[in-house]
């Protein structure tokens, strides 16, 4: 069965039996689904003011590098929700286990997103799929102005 989070701008789908946490903070919204083993998926909103996807992803890859030196970290180009997105794949070792971070970002007219999700290699053999699904699931729901217009393609009056 499936839960669908739909709030705060944006709409995704993850596993009934997972749990959701929403937390606010530093002026932007995290909402995190995880399962009972290490691996969980988090999505970042932040306002496109105070933080960009470039910003965002190099933040994350530092904060790894300082807690695992020997990471390793390889560029992912992609998109989502119809707009580009900068990616690293983040691998480094803790407690003798292989982990994998998976980072995704991208920014919007209103808002910045930050998806990461992460876990050890042998558990991601199960869950990747699951963690991948919720990302593909991810829509944006509110209105969207684009270049100054109404989405009918009427100017602002």
């Amino acid at each position: 069965m499936t839960e669908w989070y739909d709030d705060d701008g944006v709409r995704f789908a993850y596993p009934e039996s997972w749990e959701l946490i929403r937390e606010e903070t530093d002026g932007g919204v995290t909402l995190t689904v995880n399962a009972d083993g290490t691996s969980f998926w988090t999505l970042a909103l932040y306002p496109s003011s105070v933080s960009s996807a470039t910003d965002m992803i190099e933040s994350a890859v530092t904060a790894y590098r300082e807690e695992y030196p020997e990471s390793d970290v390889y560029p992912v180009e992609g998109s989502l929700c119809g707009f580009p997105c900068e990616g690293r794949d983040v691998e480094f070792v803790c407690l003798e286990l292989i982990n994998t971070v998976s980072l995704r970002a991208f920014e919007t007219p209103g808002f910045t997103a930050m998806v990461l999700f992460q876990g050890t290699d042998h558990e991601l053999r199960e869950t990747r799929p699951v963690l991948e699904a919720i990302t593909k699931s991810l829509a944006l729901t509110m209105p969207t102005v684009w270049s100054g217009e109404l989405s009918d393609g009427r100017d602002f009056e």
